[in-house]
């Protein structure tokens, strides 16, 4: 039996990218919140790869949903092996012109679903003894953001969750690392930002999702490595 992957936000852009790398040789859960035409191409690619995989839906800032939607991977394929705590909202605002609702989107998307998904999935894999959780953060975690303050203390918080979750499992078989990504060549990336970015970048291109989705895979593989932060933006932060 293969083991199983679950990737929020996978309908799309670096989420998309990693399910499809783990789909190699992990059966897949594609999460997705309202894209289902894009999580059904990513689950087909899967089943292409020869693995298995299903689409969910659900809000991950409910936890009742986040929940459910960990029973319905367990019945499908007997658990969850890995968790990517991928799904993620930018509004790209100036905290001063940033409403109530898009900090606290901001906020609990990015943050507060990692953690629901987190404790939803850690029962189970304590009691089998193993696995993996990836958190997908970004340099704006790590370095701050130059556009959104919510953003970029959500995933910083990211790295706390990371490194707690790290040191309070890790002795009971569960891993956790965080990739933190640097400008991205997804459409989430603002186009009038591309060319100045790209002549900061030593490699003179934006990162692809799938050289993440690589470092992902990495992290949701290895027993070498737990509460680690890997930056992936092709040097721009050095």
């Amino acid at each position: 039996m293969s083991p199983t992957a679950l990737v929020t936000g996978a309908s799309g852009g670096i989420g998309s990218a990693i399910a499809r790398e783990l789909g190699a040789d992990h059966d897949v859960v594609v999460h997705y919140h309202s894209d289902e035409d894009g999580a059904e191409s990513v689950a087909e690619d899967v089943r292409e790869r020869g693995s298995e995989a299903v689409t969910h839906s659900c809000d991950v800032t409910d936890p009742e949903a986040v929940a459910a939607m960990v029973e319905a991977a367990e019945e499908a394929f007997g658990g969850v092996d890995v968790l990517v705590n991928n799904a993620g909202l930018l509004h790209a605002t100036a905290l001063e012109d940033a409403s109530v609702g898009q900090v606290q989107g901001t906020m609990r998307v990015n943050l507060e679903g990692a953690v629901y998904c987190a404790r939803a999935v850690l029962p189970g894999m304590l009691e089998r003894g193993e696995g993996w959780i990836v958190n997908v953060s970004s340099t704006a975690g790590t370095d701050g953001s130059p556009t959104d303050a919510a953003y970029g203390a959500a995933k910083s918080g990211l790295l706390g969750l990371t490194k707690s979750l790290a040191k309070q499992y890790t002795s009971e078989g569960v891993f956790a690392n965080a990739v933190a990504p640097g400008p991205t060549d997804t459409p989430l990336y603002a186009e009038e930002r591309r060319p100045e970015t790209v002549a900061a970048s030593p490699i003179d291109r934006l990162v692809k999702p799938e050289e993440i989705a690589e470092v992902a895979r990495t992290f949701a593989t290895t027993e070498a490595m737990t509460g680690q932060v890997l930056t992936v933006d092709g040097g721009i932060s050095l």
